[in-house]
């Protein structure tokens, strides 16, 4: 009896792949690349002049990359600077650097979320401005801003970034 569920199963398996070659070989077939769709509603105030969008949809049969929060840290793990404009450079800079590791660019990144000490209007500020330069995407990601007392990834650490890729 399992003898005939093997040979069932190799058949199946076989014809599936016979029926699945191009029955016109000398066609080639092209592959189309489905784009993630970023969404503002017109019901919803224009989020784009400060750097993200309200909705992001991520087609069917992409990969889906979950980065951990990045912040200021040189190779050795350490703080690069107390200032938070410094910091805000680096963690772009590490962003970007995880993201090119995994064959990404920021134009993949469809959600983050920013953890920012002792938030300000001041603070949001130097983020946007420095993001701006940095971050030149056609479509800006989904986002969050967190107010938060501390981090834990370092004493005087202000900001870490969290970031959501797909490809």
């Amino acid at each position: 009896m399992i003898g005939r569920i093997v040979s069932l199963g190799t058949l199946t398996f076989l014809l599936a792949c016979t029926n699945s070659t191009n029955p016109n070989p000398k066609k080639n077939i092209v592959m189309t690349t489905v784009k993630n769709s970023f969404i503002n509603p017109k019901g919803l105030f224009n989020p784009t002049y400060n750097g993200f969008s309200h909705i992001v949809k991520v087609p069917e049969g992409k990969e889906i990359y979950y980065f951990s929060g990045q912040w200021a840290s040189n190779l050795e793990g350490k703080l690069v600077s107390e200032n938070f404009e410094e910091q805000v450079k680096q963690t772009v800079s590490n962003v970007k650097t995880a993201l090119e590791t995994a064959g990404l660019s920021l134009d993949d990144v469809v959600k983050q979320t920013v953890y920012i000490v002792d938030f300000t209007t001041e603070k949001k500020q130097t983020l946007i401005d420095i993001a701006s330069k940095e971050w030149r995407v056609k479509n800006f990601p989904a986002s969050t801003i967190v107010p938060l007392p501390l981090l834990a990834t370092a004493p005087n650490c202000k900001i870490e970034i969290e970031i959501i890729a797909a490809k």
